[in-house]
């Protein structure tokens, strides 16, 4: 491939999730021809017993249709799938919030009626609502402390919704040393997915805060919201809530720059 076709060449980015939790963000970077530093800012800790989701997931199969469950997460798909199998969601509309939650879904035998295009809260709403929420029941496994607004949207608009918190999103206690080092070594930008990676983020960083000159993109308005609020300083957002529209942001704020 030609420069032209790598915009991203002689970058290095640091990516503050798994490259599993990512949502296909590390390939795509890698295909725009950059070198990618993983720091995981999350580690996740259940906190739902396995038969506290097993029983979300009868009752939800019980109530009348239409009957929905929707998955803000690939790691809210495997917590769910490994407690209470694919077939307890046998009868329910699946929605997933993007395509590492849609496939984390169908390789474990249940297929998404809806993926949001846009992959965060408001998009998941978005797409639920296109499909229709009046009179519907829907089951959310979620993170806890997760944002309401989802919730909130789909009640909005007649829907009976049970929030159910999973699973709790820690720091991983290696994060900080690991953050240090991959500066150290040089990084071009900083790409944030969520809330809670901005806020490690800056927990992990502490006093000394991000070295200046390292531009901090993120996915979308809510993310940078929240890292704005943690004292993070946001050079660029993406003009979509996507993979896509992250790595293209990225590109627009990196190609001023000289190479370090």
């Amino acid at each position: 491939m030609t420069g032209a076709s790598l915009p991203l060449a002689g970058r290095r980015v640091l990516v503050t999730r798994t490259r599993e939790q990512a949502e296909g963000l590390v390939d795509r970077l890698h295909d725009a021809g950059a070198s990618v530093e993983v720091v995981p800012l999350i580690a996740t800790v259940p906190i739902a017993a396995p038969e506290a989701i097993v029983a979300c997931a009868a009752r939800n199969a019980a109530a009348p249709p239409p009957r929905w469950v929707a998955f803000s997460s690939a790691t809210a798909v495997r917590l769910v799938i490994g407690a209470a199998g694919a077939p307890a969601l046998s009868g329910m509309l699946i929605a997933a919030v993007g395509p590492a939650t849609a496939a984390a879904l169908i390789s474990a035998g249940a297929t998404p009626q809806v993926v949001a295009s846009e992959h965060d809260a408001d998009g998941l709403a978005t797409a639920m609502l296109q499909a229709g929420m009046a009179g519907a029941t829907v089951w959310l496994p979620v993170a806890e402390g997760a944002r309401g607004d989802l919730a909130e949207r789909l009640r909005a608009a007649g829907a009976a919704v049970n929030v159910q918190p999973i699973y709790r999103s820690v720091m991983p206690a290696a994060a900080p040393d690991r953050l240090r080092a991959a500066f150290a070594a040089g990084v071009d930008a900083i790409t944030l997915t969520s809330g809670s990676t901005a806020r490690n983020l800056a927990r992990a960083m502490g006093a000394d805060g991000v070295p200046s000159g390292v531009p901090i993109v993120c996915i979308g308005v809510q993310t940078a919201a929240e890292a704005r609020a943690a004292g993070l300083t946001v050079q660029a957002v993406a003009p979509e809530a996507s993979v896509h529209g992250l790595v293209a942001a990225l590109t627009e704020c990196l190609t001023p720059q000289p190479l370090r």
